[in-house]
């Protein structure tokens, strides 16, 4: 996890693309706290309303209802805030599996997958089917395919380390290279919905059942 000095020493593709070590465990949070969350927030508002390019510094400042010295003292410049934002949409995605994974019914696969799918739905695309904000920062920012490299990876990470097993005690898994198996589906599932937006989610629930050979039956 980096610390807050770690921010500002990277560019918004660096960002996109860096790698961090595995999630501990499931109540684990990266988000930043105190004065440099509520910093990461108020530029998160306003990178979504009024543009990375129209939000200044002193604006997000303003926002956040501090001083740009503070700013500056904890992101180091505003592709340290950049960063922050960028983390904070990887820990987005990767909550929702938490989410997801707290709310499952034992024995349900079925359900469990359904659920899955309208989580992966409403993480990027709003009731209506429209791309959610994050997704205009991400392609101003023209980090948009280095996000989706890091966001796969590190859901892939949260999947394998902790929820697999989780599975693995009540089903056989039938697939070998259970994490490249997770980055090819979900990795897949973006580009798809990409392609075809319209997809049904029986659809998308289908193709994760064959790709990953789930165990759709009740557990004995």
């Amino acid at each position: 996890m980096a610390t807050i000095r770690d921010y500002g020493e990277r560019t918004p593709l660096e960002a996109a693309s860096r790698t961090r070590p595995h999630r501990a465990s499931l109540t684990e949070t990266r988000r930043l706290t105190g004065t440099p969350g509520v910093i990461a927030a108020a530029a998160r508002k306003l990178f979504e309303r009024d543009g990375v390019r129209g939000s200044t510094v002193t604006a997000i400042a303003r926002e956040a209802n501090v001083t740009r010295e503070l700013v500056y003292y904890h992101f180091g410049n505003k592709n340290g805030v950049i960063e922050a934002v960028i983390d904070d949409y990887v820990e987005d995605l990767v909550e929702s599996i938490i989410a997801w994974n707290e709310g499952r019914v034992f024995g349900d696969t079925a359900g469990s997958l359904r659920k899955c799918i309208m989580a992966f739905r409403y993480a990027l695309y709003d009731a209506k089917g429209d791309p959610r904000p994050i997704i205009g920062v991400l392609e101003e920012l023209g980090v948009r395919d280095a996000f989706d490299v890091r966001a796969t990876r590190e859901a892939a990470d949260c999947l394998n380390d902790h929820i697999a097993a989780q599975y693995a005690a009540h089903h056989q898994i039938e697939i070998e290279l259970v994490h490249e198996m997770f980055c090819v589906t979900i990795f897949g599932l973006v580009g798809l919905v990409k392609m075809k937006p319209t997809i049904s989610d029986e659809d998308l629930m289908k193709v994760v059942e064959q790709t990953l050979r789930l165990d759709m039956s009740e557990p004995s």
